[in-house]
């Protein structure tokens, strides 16, 4: 990889990943704006604020152990694609050279973390949410 590519990956990355906290937290809020007579129905039940926010940053972690997987797949693949029009056959060797399972767990953990982070602030919403302002509203 020469200098210029690192140099535009150094920035890159950390954009993509800033944009992509960012479309979670804005995904996440249209959720909680989105369902929020069922939180006041809940909160009215006797659900408390900690078990609202339990669900939706359960959600969040979810999502992101389930983008990462589909992320490092596509990845994965992706690679493999690549280094074949490159002309480089595809053999197992090649294959096992693509596949980092340091990668692979640094971004199991990272990209539940980050959907987290971001769902932090509407998460909280949801559960301060006052159930009789909610549902006067209804």
């Amino acid at each position: 990889m020469c200098i210029r590519d690192r140099a535009f990956a150094a920035w890159l990355i950390p954009l993509v990943i800033v944009a992509a906290g960012v479309w979670v937290g804005l995904l996440a809020l249209g959720n909680v704006r989105a369902r929020s007579t069922e939180i006041g129905i809940l909160r009215a039940l006797g659900v408390r604020s900690r078990q609202v926010l339990s669900v939706f940053l359960g959600k969040a972690a979810l999502l992101g152990v389930v983008g990462a997987v589909l992320g490092y797949a596509c990845g994965f693949i992706s690679g493999a694609a690549w280094s074949q029009w490159e002309g480089v056959p595809v053999s197992v060797e090649n294959l096992g050279s693509l596949f980092d399972p340091v990668l692979l767990v640094g971004v199991l953990v990272l990209a539940p973390l980050l959907s987290c982070l971001a769902s932090w602030i509407p998460a909280l919403l949801a559960a301060r949410q006052d159930p009789a302002v909610v549902l006067r509203e209804e």
